[in-house]
């Protein structure tokens, strides 16, 4: 088998971001075959060398996880298999991870997840106004009166009005909008309000994270300063 960087087997097991194996390994946190590596550049062959984490570093990575996926069309936000495959297929195991704010099975894009369930509502409950971007298609030609209504806060949903919200032309049948809310299926149930249907839902932004190099079906770990943006603390 090819030998890969230790920091990338940390990262591909799910224990840790290739940066923190980067730290665990240069303070001495980590053992192959017995020995203490130190080299950042160390590889290992996974097959037949054994991979030790010192007890100071388990400590650090039992504490919250935080993710971002990008979730591709057909998933479901759910940790049953009832209604197809769920996103968690997608993700490394950790105990309690769960999502901020879900996509329906027809949607894709950007979720972040995690084990810290105060950041969690954080994200994804209204009155944190998190910003939650979202380029949309529809089943036919947009019009400035269905724009002008999409961003005004004069739409119902379920008898309660939705917030006003940044709305802006991409093409005659695409534009962007951006939320601070999460009503149930909100950015489709605000155009069928207007006689349209969403054809292609992509959430593309959430709060300080646009995330543009993560494939569908990709995930990574936040870094601290994303995490802090968001408004938690790492």
């Amino acid at each position: 088998m090819e030998l890969i960087r230790l920091n990338k087997y940390l990262k591909d097991s799910g224990l840790c971001s290739r940066r923190k194996a980067d730290e665990f390994i240069a303070q001495g946190l980590i053992k192959v075959n017995g020995k203490i590596i130190t080299e950042l550049g160390f590889k290992i062959n996974p097959q037949k060398d054994t991979v030790e984490i010192l007890n100071q570093a388990k400590q650090i990575i039992q504490q919250f996880s935080y993710l971002i996926l990008n979730k591709p069309i057909g998933y479901v936000c759910s940790k049953s298999t009832n209604d197809g495959e769920n996103i968690f297929a997608l993700l490394p195991e950790i105990d309690q991870l769960t999502y901020a704010g879900r996509l329906d099975k027809d949607s894709q894009g950007l979720i972040i997840l995690s084990n810290d369930g105060k950041f969690v509502y954080k994200i994804a409950a209204s009155e944190h106004h998190i910003e939650k971007e979202y380029l949309v298609r529809v089943n036919k030609p947009i019009s400035d009166a269905y724009l002008q209504q999409q961003a005004s806060g004069n739409i119902r949903l379920g008898g309660k009005a939705v917030r006003r919200a940044k709305v802006s032309w991409v093409n005659d049948y695409m534009y962007k909008i951006v939320l601070t809310e999460g009503m149930n299926r909100q950015v489709r149930r605000m155009a069928e309000n207007q006689g349209y249907r969403v054809t292609e839902l992509k959430r593309i932004r959430i709060g300080n994270i646009n995330d543009n190099g993560l494939l569908p079906g990709e995930w990574r770990y936040l870094s601290s300063n994303e995490v802090r943006g968001l408004g938690g603390f790492l």
